[in-house]
């Protein structure tokens, strides 16, 4: 198998040397540099034709500051609210027109116990849009359904299960 001559195990040791004794300079100027308060290499910035040019001068009145601000732009995707205070003949249809003049609702559920199939007092709608769901928090919390005041919130993410 011939792979043509590398130079040897001797050219490539000089050729590591020689870059090392350059890197040795270079950060022994670097520090020097530092320690006169000069940046290196801050200073300049090369050109595309190889010809380092000065960096250009930034001033204060330059500078614009942004600040991180909370507001929403837009709606977000559908928004889930939890309906409580349901009573035990309030069916899924009922919570559905109770809420649907607030605006266009994507899901509603009321939560039926397992072993009886009754509500379980509970139930979730998902607005399309998150106005339309603060809308119903603020006119549905503490109003009457079927005789029983609703406690109207934005659902809470479900607390993984334990195995």
């Amino acid at each position: 198998m011939n792979r043509g001559y590398s130079g040897g195990k001797r050219n490539r040791e000089a050729s590591r040397d020689l870059k090392k004794k350059e890197k040795e300079d270079r950060l022994r100027r670097n520090r020097e540099l530092r320690a006169r308060g000069i940046d290196p290499g801050a200073d300049e910035l090369p050109d595309t034709d190889g010809v380092t040019a000065p960096l250009p001068e930034v001033r204060l009145e330059d500078v614009v500051i942004g600040v991180a601000r909370s507001t929403r732009r837009g709606d977000f995707g559908p928004t889930k609210l939890f309906v409580g205070g349901l009573s035990s003949e309030t069916t899924t249809e009922d919570l559905r027109s109770s809420f649907s003049k607030f605006g266009e609702i994507v899901d509603v559920a009321v939560i039926a116990d397992r072993a009886t199939s009754q509500s379980r007092g509970f139930g979730f709608v998902t607005y399309q849009s998150s106005a339309a769901a603060e809308t119903a928090i603020k006119e549905m919390n503490g109003a009457q359904l079927d005789g029983r005041p609703l406690k109207v919130n934005r659902a809470e993410a479900r607390p993984p299960r334990r195995s």
